[in-house]
């Protein structure tokens, strides 16, 4: 094993170094507990689903409350109308009964509500009809009930259903105001206080379905982002690993075309297959610089420089250090430089410290790159913050993205997430076998 320590305390700019395995290593820092399971990639699906839930919790929250305003509406009304209004008990209490309870049913069933509420509007004038001392055919009680009706049936249905509840209800009680005066008035108090309230139940009912179609528009934009993210990152990792590929293609073609003289005595055969490899080396690396071609967007600019390896790391580690945040690193001397599964572990590396640097700053940070049984591992573990995240450090990014997409496509996976000390972990598993360079 190799180890590369970047001291907690020492200068911010210090060049990584690269300790042989027979040099003393520092005392191993004590193993974080594992982290429960994390999926790679948030699911849009799970926002949309909230939608459902927010309204299976509103829906209960409003048979609650209507269920409460019920019980208090008919304790209230029942003595009012056997005493001052001097309906029978029973009688006054079917009726009282009649108005409250169509509260609840029209969280569920706003037709019956609104038929259940217009004939105890009916029964209510009916009985009381030779009381003269209180307000009639329209009492306070009647109208509480029938105003706190029209806003359920606007908050939970369309707009329409609650204009025909307050038209039967004016309807069924208007041959009431032609008795009197008195009855005249009360008929046009509780027509207008009902209205009002029919008014203000299709405006709350307007913006409760605003924020209801803006939550959905911002989930749909999210899980078009997070589609467009993700194919952006593949199309980067797949120009990153063109490179690799690449290389390995030019190999195979050199090989193949000197072969008839690097090798005497080669049989016609022999010659015309080394021909034919060569030729079929030629056209893959034509086509894969014609699917790179498609893959780079036109603002993107053409990749020159080679791309990078595990023995880029402690270069990496050291200008993350001159940001401020110190780093332990320990990498395997026996691991080679090149192959897929070796660039996928040097992007991984840089990713998770990139965050590190941007969302927790002067954490003191671990990197280790070992073998497993056949799993190349990669851990990035930081401690809690010592300095203040920049005020726009929040807000998601491509970089966890990007690690769940360079595991997947070697066929291993990534994990990562808060540790329950105190920190963040990232953990990709790269199977060895992925590379044919890192058998």
């Amino acid at each position: 094993m190799a180890q590369t320590h970047h001291p907690e305390h020492g200068p911010a700019d210090a060049a990584a170094e690269v300790r042989p395995a027979a040099t003393a290593r520092p005392a191993p820092r004590p193993p974080a507990p594992p982290l429960p399971p994390v999926p790679s990639i948030p699911a849009a699906p799970a926002r949309l689903a909230r939608i459902t839930a927010d309204e299976r919790q509103f829906r209960a929250w409003m048979l609650v409350s209507t269920s409460l305003l019920a019980v208090i509406l008919f304790s209230v009304s029942l003595p009012l109308a056997a005493t001052i209004y001097d309906i029978e008990l029973l009688s006054a209490a079917a009726t009282c009964l009649a108005l409250a309870i169509a509260l609840p049913l029209a969280v569920r069933w706003p037709w019956v509500a609104a038929s259940v509420s217009a004939a105890g509007l009916l029964a209510f004038a009916l009985l009381s009809l030779g009381s003269d001392v209180a307000p009639w055919p329209w009492p306070v009680t009647s109208i509480v009930s029938q105003g706190v009706l029209l806003i359920v049936l606007g908050l939970m249905w369309e707009w329409r259903l609650g204009l025909i509840a307050w038209g039967i209800g004016v309807v069924v009680t208007l041959p009431f105001a032609f008795v009197d005066s008195g009855a005249a008035a009360s008929m046009i108090t509780g027509a207008a206080v009902t209205a009002l309230a029919c008014a203000i139940s299709v405006l709350l009912a307007q913006r409760r379905v605003i924020g209801v179609e803006l939550f959905r528009e911002r989930a749909h934009s999210a899980s078009e982002q997070q589609r467009r993210v993700l194919g952006e990152e593949r199309n980067r990792i797949a120009r990153e690993l063109h490179d690799v590929v690449a290389h390995g293609l030019s190999i195979i073609h050199v090989q193949a075309t000197s072969a008839p003289y690097r090798v005497p005595g080669l049989s016609d055969d022999a010659k015309t297959e080394f021909a034919e490899i060569a030729a079929s080396a030629r056209s893959a690396m034509t086509e894969m610089r014609q699917l790179l071609g498609v893959l780079r967007s036109a603002d993107t600019a053409a990749e020159t420089a080679p791309q990078p390896g595990l023995a880029q790391l402690p270069e990496l580690a050291a200008s993350v250090e001159r940001a401020g945040v110190p780093v332990t690193l320990t990498v395997d001397a026996s691991l080679p430089d090149g192959g897929l599964a070796a660039t996928a572990a040097y992007r991984i590396v840089q990713e998770a410290l990139s965050n590190v640097v941007r969302h927790a700053p002067g954490a003191p940070t671990f990197v280790s790159i070992e073998v497993l049984a056949d799993d190349l591992v990669v851990c990035i573990d930081n401690e809690t913050a010592t300095d203040v995240p920049a005020p726009d450090a929040k807000g998601g990014g491509h970089g966890l993205v990007g690690i769940g997409e360079r595991a997947a496509l070697l066929g291993g996976r990534a994990e990562f997430g808060e540790r329950p000390g105190g920190g963040y972990r990232v953990l990709a598993t790269l199977p060895l076998g992925s590379d044919g360079g890192m058998v």
